[in-house]
This record gives C-alpha cells, sequence and structure tokens, in this order.
C-alpha cells in the first residue's frame, strides 16, 4: 500500500495542498488581530474586517471540500494534474490580499477603493476557478486516472460549478459598481447556499462501493 501511494503522487499531493489551504486560513487570523487594546465600540467599528473575513474563510472551506471530493475520485496523478493543482492552489494562496484590501477599504476608504478592492478578489476568484475547471476537464477526459468510471460525471458536473464560480466572480463585479459591501454579502449566500447543499447531499453509491474496493 506504502508503495503504490508513493507511485501514484495521490498522498503527497492532498498533504500539499492541505497543508497550503491551512496555512492560508492561518494568515487571514492574522487580519484580525487587534494592534493596541480596543474598546467595545472600537470592536464593533471593527465589523468589515470581520465580514471579509468569513467571505474569505468559506472561500477556502468550500475549495478544501470540492478538493477533498475530487482527490478522494482520484487513483493517481499525471504531471498536467499536479500542474493544475498548483494552478488552482495559487489562486487560493491569494486570498488573504484581497481579504486585507477590502477590510482595509469598507473601514477607511471611498467607493473607488471598496470597488477596486472587490475586482481583485473577483479576480483572484477567477484565478481558482480557470485551472479547477481545466483540471475537471482534463479528469473528465481521462477515466484511466480515476478510481470508478462514475467519477467522470462528478468531474463534469463539478466543472459546471468551477465555471458558476467565474459567473459569480463577474456579477459581484456589477453589483460592486453600486454597492461593494453587497458584492462581499453575495459572495456569503453564495457559500450558505453551498454548504447548504453539501449538508442534504446524498453520498453516489457506485463511489463508496468504489472506495471501498479500493481500500482507502
Amino acid at each position: 500500500m506504502g508503495t503504490r501511494k508513493k507511485r501514484n503522487g495521490i498522498a503527497r499531493l492532498e498533504a500539499f495542498s492541505d497543508a497550503v489551504l491551512a496555512i492560508v486560513l492561518t494568515l487571514l487570523v492574522l487580519d484580525l488581530l487587534p494592534t493596541g487594546s480596543q474598546s467595545p465600540a472600537q470592536l464593533l467599528d471593527n465589523w468589515p474586517t470581520y465580514i471579509a473575513y468569513l467571505a474569505a474563510f468559506f472561500t477556502i472551506g468550500i475549495i478544501w471540500l470540492n478538493h477533498n471530493e475530487e482527490m478522494a475520485r482520484v487513483a493517481r496523478t499525471t504531471p498536467v494534474v499536479l500542474v493544475l493543482n498548483l494552478g488552482l492552489l495559487l489562486g487560493a494562496s491569494l486570498v488573504p490580499w484581497p481579504t486585507a484590501l477590502i477590510s482595509d477599504a469598507l473601514r477607511e476608504g471611498d467607493h473607488p477603493a471598496q470597488f477596486a478592492a472587490m475586482v481583485v478578489f473577483a479576480v483572484v476568484a477567477a484565478v481558482i476557478s480557470v485551472p479547477w475547471v481545466a483540471l475537471d476537464l482534463y479528469l473528465a477526459r481521462h477515466p484511466e486516472l480515476l478510481n470508478t468510471p462514475d467519477g467522470v460525471a462528478w468531474m463534469r458536473r463539478h466543472a459546471l460549478y468551477s465555471a458558476g464560480t467565474l459567473v459569480v466572480a463577474v456579477v459581484s463585479v456589477v453589483v460592486a459598481i453600486f454597492s461593494p459591501l453587497a458584492a462581499l454579502v453575495l459572495y456569503l449566500v453564495v457559500a450558505a447556499a453551498f454548504l447548504s447543499a453539501r449538508l442534504f447531499e446524498r453520498e453516489d453509491p457506485a463511489f463508496d462501493a468504489g472506495d471501498g474496493a479500493d481500500g482507502g
């Protein structure tokens, strides 16, 4: 078993990806740390930071959930899989940047600064989504890399979800023209809808059978 895991590269890919996402979540928390003692009123005045943190946290959390689901269906990697996975991790590692921009702009900036911060957030979302769509479609075209043939349908379906993230990013930029705060809340609403759908999602019996047969 140890030899197989080393050869197919999945264990190392998952471990590396989990480490990157964990570091990103840690960096997000740093933006919440106060520079000194604060009164209750000052804590409440920092509400834009809290909203930006939640939007970024759920963004990374959803990336981790989807990544976990996807890699559970992959039997082995190729150089293309590794490079595309690095591409989506590149986008994920950038999330703390627009998060800090948004929290600062909502606290102290004017509308142009707030709009610019939301545009950066949308661009980062696109940087995550584009390589992920490519990864989904690549795996769908190479069923020999998957644990079971049923994984092809999952990859195609997830490619649509990933493409949908691009639509959300574009819509958020349009909304930000009128209200950057509303655009940020849009990400929270989409994240809440996704998490709610995942809670009531039924596992594919074919995937359960294939996973058990593989010994994973």
